[in-house]
């Protein structure tokens, strides 16, 4: 498909983080964005600045459908795009999909949920194919216990308790409308789907939630937790190559 006007682009791409400082542009650092925006320059032979991403995903967490948006004056060819980005940059990011939007379309301020998945390994000795892809735990993990918290999440809440240091978010309230974990063998997904998400506070989620598991948390419920609003209460941060942001609704 072409077309030859102002025209705004929305890309749902797929991406390794593991080789990328995080999503947003960094003086010095290579980071998704700046790359992106280089491979996509050089597709369309012009600069294409800015670009605009559902979730600006921290240092080494994956990506399978975020999903991004710019604007564009020329003549542009979205199969000719979709091909040369994927190939300039894999194998760390494809594009899974091409398409012109409206005007008005906005990757962050026009979504109106994010999903998102984080995997544990449970068992005794860790995983070797899976190495640096997910959150090795070898502890016995107490999944009921760890599973009856998750679901308390689910609502709107104030999550200070579980928002990093530096976070630029103008309120700590957000609104979760799933929060659960699933289990296939030694594998525990924990599936969060929410309107908006602070920083690192999926990870710092499953940290608490290992801790719940573990049996060593310092308070006996996720609610004394949110109550709180303090960030020392909560578990560690997880690991951030366990984290995958699955897909964004419009």
């Amino acid at each position: 498909m072409r077309g030859k006007f102002l025209a705004n682009i929305k890309l749902v791409i797929e991406y390794n983080g593991a080789g990328f400082h995080g999503w947003q542009k960094q003086p010095g650092l290579r980071t998704i964005e700046a790359e992106l925006e280089k491979a996509i320059s050089t597709v369309l032979r012009k600069p294409v600045s800015p670009i605009y991403a559902a979730g600006r995903t921290d240092a080494g967490v994956h990506a399978r459908g975020q999903v991004v948006n710019f604007y564009f004056d020329g003549e542009l060819d979205l199969e000719r795009l979709s091909r040369g980005v994927s190939s300039i940059m894999r194998p760390e990011l494809t594009v899974i999909s091409a398409e012109f939007v409206p005007q008005d379309f906005h990757a962050r301020k026009s979504a109106v949920s994010k999903h998102y998945c984080y995997t544990i390994y449970n068992r005794q000795n860790p995983p070797v194919l899976d190495y640096g892809k997910v959150w090795f735990v070898s502890d016995k993990l107490d999944l009921e216990k760890m599973k009856q918290e998750a679901e308390k999440l689910v609502g709107e809440h104030d999550f200070t308790s579980f928002r990093a240091s530096g976070c630029g978010a103008h309120s700590p309230i957000k609104t979760v409308y799933r929060s659960e974990i699933l289990q296939d063998g030694p594998y525990l997904y924990y599936k969060v789907s929410g309107s908006g998400f602070l920083k690192q506070m999926v990870r710092n989620i499953v940290g608490t939630l290992v801790a719940f598991g573990r049996g060593n948390n310092k308070l006996s419920t996720i609610e004394e937790i949110i109550n709180a609003r303090d960030r020392k209460l909560a578990g560690v941060t997880a690991p951030a190559y366990g984290l995958i942001l699955e897909r964004v609704d419009y």
